[in-house]
């Protein structure tokens, strides 16, 4: 111990002797290191860390899917209350669902995110409240006859001002009181990593809180705890003492049989499917480990380059050490004690890098909170914060950094050439022959990984370029969009339609406003429908309505779908190929209509006249809705999808409850949403108007991951650019004064500084030569794997790859040019008395 102290106070003089030095392989090491700690706190807080419950390794998802090939469905209550009375192997099931409510307090109407959750699904997590209880048995038994709450903690602390006398207050949600019976502690903010919810209500309590929002059917009963068939919710279980995930899949499975067989016309083909909590949602969970994989090796790649850098100015600071080292040598001091002693002034400067980035770590962190959406189709929320594991790691880092950088300059440093070195002397022929050095080989490794960042960070952008210019097919720049989620205000039928005709009426009359209309489904939100049907005259396939996403659009006879209001397509943008549009006398009552896209037209139709052709969503027994017109195909979910199938039907025909609103705009849609959010209001003042945006905000909202991603690589591979330039420069000036006495005596004997200025100019690009080979054939490797994050562009982009080593090279040669250009103004004679 008192050996690493000597050598730690030792090496903290040696630096503290050459502040230019020190500053300089602090900043660079700093930016790698506050780059993976940055990017490691985001996967930190979605991947790695723990949910604030008992024991989350014995938390268990349990999902029922229709198939091995889609496995991760919700479930029914039904089917809940089966799992739970009938498994052997869980000591708890809990189940949840997601909802949000409106919520009205001081004359202000607010949108909660919450769960609906079973009587025991705090005391399952092992969760224990802050303040007063969580809910009690009897309050998980009988519909609508507890209205109480337990709100989070962040809810208290926000609208309560962490009131200790918020148990027992009121608290209107959708229209209706509710008591607040306890407040959940800190940092839990619900079963999900990737949600935060502000409100907790018992299951009980399903049709104020979480009523249906209709269907194509129009079915608006209230009750879905009684509905085998209606799928909801998520179950999650908490193993017994000793049983085993795979013993639990296996019991699971058989009780799944048992009910398909119990019940064949709800659970056809249902099987359960055990995944762990700790792994967020696992459709989720494998994009989130595909997007961190290429993150973390992206800042990995930056840090190598910053560990090059130092390398590289150790090893000429080695240099100018040579007699110091060579007279310790000469004095008994062994070489291990050298390279320790050098290793420690490596590892020194890497913590000190490490403090540093650290900061910048914290700095970058405040950037993406303000960056992560809230609301659209790639909505989340993470905590991000540096908890002890991020410390942890970028602790074993800054020392793993010391080690990597420092350890080759040591090991070089501590076997100098003893009897020229304690002359001070450079062997010029030595100088002349190692054109491979260890130096050299560094700065070839930095040009090759930092044109490995370029060339991906060319491609996300030239793939962001190319999605911005996909036509979506309805003018997004000229409408505005609101959410109106009447569902939960539980309107009637009949009020719900009277609500939505003042809302058009409204609106429409407002100045600058040239139409109004609704819809069911936004394009490009992150929502959508599908549903089978039949063509008349065609096999009927199975009935089915769904969530986007649930199965595949190549199913036969299964199409995207939306409910839309009068004047959908004229507000939106989207033009009438053939027949006509909506008109008022397609009302309940009528015959019923339909209008499809181009793509469902050449689908189903290929060769035939649509027009007049008619189909079911109910079976072969009808009702039968005629198609009276053909519109131009629009983007539905995202922008690079290929044309959907898709069905518009007549929301006079079709009674929805969550539509939004569209209103198309003489002027910018975004100078309107306070005046169209003020009448919606004055119609009714207990609902939450959310999103009132540009749909050009909405397409925008779901390019994201694709913004996110080329100005991530972009901001890294510049950073790698600079590292890469400012290690290619010391390199060649230090290769400059080494050799100030050969290009002296080369100019003595008549070399011009042409001739000079060549002769650097060479020594430096065949350098960047090689490292531009060697990074050309990497990225050639790498970048076949970021295929499923690119728009339209290949990941052998030649554009890209011709491009960004012309721009690489450019910039070597202005950090070559600065040397040479220094090396041909040496004077002859001075450069003769040069050492």
């Amino acid at each position: 111990m008192e050996t690493i102290w000597q050598d730690l106070r030792y090496g903290f003089r040696v630096l503290r002797a050459s502040p230019g030095f020190a500053a300089v392989a602090v900043l660079s090491l700093a930016l790698g290191i506050g780059a993976n700690t940055s990017i490691f706190s985001v996967v930190n807080a979605a991947l790695l860390r723990p949910l604030p419950v008992t024991e989350p390794d014995r938390l268990m998802f349990v999902y029922t899917g229709r198939s091995l090939s889609s496995p991760y469905s919700v479930s029914s209550y039904p089917d809940y209350i089966d799992y739970r009375d009938k498994n052997e192997v869980f000591s708890d099931l809990l189940t949840y669902s997601s909802i949000t409510m409106s919520s009205r307090a001081d004359d202000q109407t607010d949108l909660l995110s919450g769960s609906i959750v079973s009587g025991n699904f705090f005391d399952a997590l092992g969760v224990r409240p802050a303040l007063g209880r969580t809910f009690l048995p009897e309050e998980d038994v009988t519909p609508n006859t507890h209205p109480v709450a337990v709100i989070s903690h962040g809810l208290w602390e926000r609208r309560f001002g962490s009131d200790p006398k918020v148990i027992g207050q009121q608290l209107a949600l959708n229209g209706h009181a509710f008591t607040i019976v306890g407040v959940a502690p800190s940092g839990f903010d619900g079963p999900e990593v990737l949600e935060t919810n502000d409100i907790y209500v018992p299951m009980m309590m399903q049709a104020l809180v979480r009523p249906p929002r209709g269907g194509f059917s129009g079915d608006m009963n209230p009750d879905l705890l009684g509905r085998r068939g209606s799928r909801w919710l998520r179950i999650v279980g908490r193993l017994k003492p000793g049983v085993t995930p795979e013993q639990a899949q296996a019991g699971m499975t058989t009780l799944a049989a048992g009910l398909e067989q119990a019940y064949p016309d709800q659970n056809r083909n249902t099987i359960a499917t055990l995944f762990p909590l700790s792994k967020v949602d696992p459709q989720a969970y494998t994009q989130l480990i595909s997007v961190a994989g290429l993150l973390l090796a992206v800042v990995a790649i930056v840090l190598l380059i910053a560990c090059a850098n130092v390398a590289n100015l150790l090893l000429a600071r080695a240099s100018a050490r040579r007699k110091e080292i060579a007279v310790r040598l000469a004095l008994g001091a062994s070489r291990s004690r050298l390279v320790r002693q050098l290793l420690t002034e490596s590892v020194l400067l890497s913590l000190a890098g490490g403090v540093v980035g650290l900061l910048l770590a914290l700095w970058t962190i405040d950037l993406l909170k303000t960056a992560t959406p809230t609301s659209g189709v790639f909505s989340f929320t993470l905590d991000y914060h540096l908890d002890g594991r991020v410390l942890a790691f970028t602790f074993a880092l800054s020392l793993a950094t010391g080690v990597i950088f420092g350890l080759a300059p040591a090991l070089q440093a501590s076997r100098p050439d003893l009897v020229p070195a304690l002359k001070d002397e450079v062997s010029v022929v030595a100088q002349g022959r190692r054109r491979l050095s260890l130096r050299n080989l560094l700065v070839v490794a930095q040009v090759a990984l930092s044109l490995v960042l370029l060339i991906g960070a060319g491609l996300f952008l030239r793939s962001l370029k190319n999605a911005q210019d996909i036509d979506p097919g309805f003018e997004a720049d000229k409408v505005l969009n609101a959410q109106l989620n009447i569902n939960l205000l539980r309107y009637t039928k009949a009020q719900g339609q009277e609500f939505y005709r003042q809302v058009i009426e409204r609106v429409e009359a407002l100045p600058g406003v040239e139409s109004a209309s609704l819809a069911r489904v936004v394009p490009m939100s992150g929502t959508g429908r599908s549903t089978s049907f039949q063509i008349e005259g065609q096999e009927a396939p199975e009935n089915t309505v769904r969530s986007e996403g649930t199965g595949s659009q190549e199913d036969p006879n299964t199409a995207s779908a939306n409910v839309v209001g009068l004047k959908y397509f004229k507000t939106m943008g989207i033009g009438l190929l053939r027949g006509r549009d909506f008109t008022a006398q397609d009302k309940e009552g009528a015959p019923m209509v339909i209008v499809i896209n181009e793509a469902f037209a050449r689908r189903f139709f290929e060769g035939q006249e649509a027009l007049g052709k008619r189909v079911s969503f109910r079976g072969p027994q009808g009702p039968w809705s005629e198609i009276v017109g053909v519109v131009r195909d629009s983007k539905y979910r995202t922008l690079g999808e290929n044309p959907r199938s898709t069905v518009y039907q007549p929301l006079a025909q079709n009674h929805e409850t969550g539509m939004a609103l569209h209103a198309r705009t003489s002027s910018k849609p975004a100078s309107l949403a306070a005046t169209v959010w003020r009448e919606v209001q004055s119609i009714e003042p207990n609902l939450a108007v959310t999103s009132v945006e540009s749909m050009a905000d909405v397409v925008g909202g779901s390019l994201f991951a694709a913004r996110m991603g080329a100005v991530l690589l972009a901001i890294f591979g510049l950073l790698a650019l600079v590292l890469a330039a400012v290690g290619l420069y010391g390199v060649m000036s230090y290769s400059v004064s080494r050799r100030t006495r050969e290009i002296g005596i080369r100019m003595a004997l008549g070399a011009g500084s042409g001739n000079v200025l060549r002769l650097v100019l060479k020594e430096g690009m065949t350098l960047v030569g090689g490292g531009v080979a060697a990074g050309l054939i990497a990225a050639a490797a790498l970048t076949r794997l970021l295929a499923s994050f690119l728009y339209g562009v290949s990941p052998m982009d030649a554009t890209t790859f011709v491009a960004i080593p012309l721009v690489l090279a450019l910039v070597a040669l202005l950090a070559n040019y600065l040397p040479a250009r220094r090396a041909t103004k040496v004077d002859p004679m001075e450069a003769l008395r040069y050492q």
